[in-house]
């Protein structure tokens, strides 16, 4: 495996073995999820953007003073702090809104020096899916699509002032304290409770930062902010619904062409997910084998007759649905491919977009590198950090269609960030019907 993968030091985009199945398919889910919330990525509480902000305008202060600092570095820094924060003040209590309760536990040196080291926090830090939001709501500008060349906009500062104001850690601002400690000026994080409250992922971003932050997202002409404009809309009628919304029920906010594709990314999602389905239970039935391979020609076993079966009933209803407004065809051709009828050729084609979990060897399936047996792939293992919002089981509580593309859900969430009502949805009783658990 290589040694950095999204790593607090290493650079955003490098080989890896891990375990996500893309399926060659990453330009047509981005597709899909920016035609059903535009620019979102996978921002779900208000929090992630904030802390998001505070990292590149800290890192761009800190260069100005003549410090080396990349954003990167210190928005990773400045999360993994808010992280220990937050786990420090509950106990350790676990939350999804919040990473690494297992990599930071026992963790006492809060100094950005240690900090700010790849190993002290996750690999895969919710910064990731702010990397789209921040540049479509205008918090930063760049040349680029790389967080590392970020710049805070007047907005970011104006976000950062409308959720920190009330803040005075030490009897500095937020941003001032934070650029202090990432100066190595002092080390003094743990012991102010006002910038716990501010960092903090459990405590909501103020009244006016949300109504900053929804005012970003709302304003502006043309098709996306539109659809960003009435997806709000229609997702703050869904907070006091009960029962699952089905693709029969079109929301009179939404127009035509904005539904079908909501229902055309939910076939396709459905057809991606059954595809990764079929790949996980023949790698179980290969982790259970003697020879850990498994024929190309023979015969498959009741268990991946059943997922192959299910995956072409799902890449047939997309089919059938005769949309696809993927560039050159793309979710089609993956449809296509897997409505295949020869069970041979269909796993020839899934596998050439496999290739390092599973691979093909002459006439057999045999392990790849990220090979591990009858450990099944999590929910989530096709997605990509901009997919990622809330942990997969919270969003089988949305009384949403389907297989909606999950930004949809994440707005949702969202949304009651902006109500300040997450946190009672979170914790709240499981007899809600979607309203809270």
């Amino acid at each position: 495996m290589a040694a950095i993968t999204w790593g607090l030091l290493g650079p955003e985009t490098l080989p890896s073995e891990r375990r996500t199945r893309t399926l060659g398919l990453g330009t047509t889910v981005r597709l899909f999820n920016d035609r059903a919330v535009p620019g979102l990525g996978g921002v779900w509480f208000g929090k992630q953007l904030l802390l998001a902000t505070l990292g590149v305008a800290t890192a761009e202060r800190v260069r100005n003073s003549g410090k080396r600092a990349q954003n990167i570095e210190v928005a990773n820094a400045v999360e993994a702090l808010a992280c220990w924060l937050a786990l420090d003040s509950t106990g350790w209590n676990r939350d999804p809104r919040l990473r690494g309760a297992l990599k930071l536990s026992g963790k006492k040196d809060l100094s950005f020096a240690t900090v700010s080291k790849r190993t002290f926090y996750v690999t895969q830090p919710m910064r990731q899916a702010t990397v789209q939001p921040l540049r479509a709501l205008g918090m930063v500008e760049s040349n680029g699509e790389r967080f590392n060349a970020f710049r805070c906009m007047n907005q970011g500062e104006a976000f950062i002032d409308a959720a920190c104001a009330a803040f005075k850690p030490h009897k500095r601002s937020v941003l001032d304290h934070l650029v202090m400690w990432a100066r190595g000026v002092h080390d003094d994080v743990k012991n102010s409770w006002e910038l716990r409250r501010a960092l903090s992922p459990l405590e909501p971003i103020s009244e006016n930062a949300s109504e900053f932050l929804r005012e970003r997202i709302v304003q502006g002409g043309g098709t996306e902010a539109s659809r960003r404009r009435k997806a709000l809309e229609w997702v703050e009628t869904l907070r006091d619904r009960k029962g699952q919304v089905e693709w029969t029920e079109k929301p009179p906010m939404l127009d035509e062409p904005h539904w079908r594709d909501l229902h055309a990314g939910a076939l396709f999602f459905a057809a991606r997910d059954a595809a990764i389905s079929l790949l996980d239970e023949i790698e179980s039935h290969m982790g259970n084998a003697a020879d850990r391979r498994m024929s190309i020609d023979a015969a498959p076993p009741g268990a991946v007759v059943e997922k192959l079966e299910s995956l072409r009933s799902h890449a047939r209803a997309f089919l059938d649905g005769k949309y696809d407004p993927s560039p050159a065809g793309e979710a089609t051709a993956f449809c296509s491919e897997c409505a295949e009828q020869l069970d041979a050729r269909l796993l020839e084609t899934l596998l050439l977009r496999e290739g390092h979990v599973l691979r093909q060897r002459g006439r057999d399936i045999v392990p790849g590198v990220a090979f591990r047996g009858n450990l099944a792939s999590p929910a989530n293992a096709a997605r990509s950090p901009e997919e990622d919002g809330a942990e997969a089981d919270i969003g089988q509580l949305i009384p949403l269609p389907e297989g909606i593309s999950l930004r949809v859900r994440n707005l949702f969430l969202l949304n009651l960030d902006f109500r300040r009502q997450l946190d009672k949805w979170l914790t709240g009783p499981a007899d809600n019907n979607g309203t809270g658990r």
